[in-house]
């Protein structure tokens, strides 16, 4: 089954046209709705402290307000521009920028996204919060991406966790649209064995099933499995990767590191996640 509808998040930063242009590479190459979204928090953060926020006047909120509208206004209007010819839809609103895009993607097949910037949490959502909360597969483009996933080889990372059945399952479509797809687990061990083989043999097998080209990978490493699987990336050329998203708690992620922390800020890839 295709996407037959994307939601891509816009805001201010540097990074957000070349994100609108490979959404619309997408939308087309799928003649899918494309929907642009963007919130907006229109409070002060002073607001936050019990001390001051009672003495701005309604001025003062008043200029905060309409300085969030202009900023939706500027990025509907760049929305439009970017996507003349497609099927479109804006949902810009006032919100917090999370909870708007976690919202409205029960419009979308996939939410397409920048990574975290100093525009969070106010101007722009965390990809961490709408991964968790969205229910949908979060398409994160990096700041300048090294190449369209469209059309290049892919790397699915293999893990026997649920997080990566689902996030493999949810790409199909774009997996398909791949060059290739190394199905890619990475281990410590030196020689990895059967027991290490058979499950990316399995989902090569099953990913061939549908049409695509796969191959299985073991990759014996020691070091970190998100700088393992972005040289696997590297090396193969590849527009994307495809990974389950927090398969441990994102707390935890937090404090001790973890793959998709990594994969959120790291590399010149698009990465696709599933939680």
């Amino acid at each position: 089954m295709d996407w037959t509808s994307l939601m891509v998040v816009l805001d201010a930063g540097p990074d957000s046209a070349a994100r609108l242009a490979l959404a619309v590479d997408l939308a087309r190459a799928f003649d899918a709705r494309l929907i642009g979204v963007a919130g907006l928090v229109s409070t002060p953060p002073i607001l936050t402290d019990p001390y001051f926020g009672g003495g701005l006047s309604a001025e003062v909120l008043e200029t905060f307000r309409n300085l969030a509208d202009e900023e939706l206004a500027s990025l509907s209007v760049a929305f439009a521009e970017a996507t003349a010819g497609l099927k479109t839809e804006w949902r810009g609103q006032i919100g917090h920028p999370a909870d708007v895009v976690t919202r409205e993607s029960r419009a979308a097949d996939v939410i397409v996204m920048g990574r975290r910037s100093p525009l969070c949490d106010s101007r722009a959502p965390d990809p961490g919060d709408v991964l968790l909360a969205a229910g949908r597969p979060v398409l994160v483009v990096p700041p300048r991406p090294a190449r369209s996933p469209l059309g290049a080889p892919a790397v699915l990372a293999w893990s026997e966790q649920a997080e990566a059945r689902r996030a493999a399952a949810l790409a199909l479509p774009l997996l398909a649209r791949a060059g290739r797809v190394a199905v890619t687990s990475v281990v410590s061990e030196r020689d990895p064995g059967p027991d290490q083989w058979a499950p990316v043999c399995d989902v090569a097998d099953w990913l061939c099933r549908h049409g695509l080209t796969a191959e299985a990978e073991v990759r014996s490493s020691l070091q970190e499995v998100a700088d393992e699987l972005l040289d696997a990336a590297a090396q193969a050329g590849a527009g994307l990767i495809v990974a389950g998203g927090y398969g441990h708690a994102r707390l935890r992620e937090q404090i001790l590191g973890g793959v998709t922390r990594a994969l959120l800020a790291e590399g010149d890839v698009c990465v696709l996640l599933a939680h």
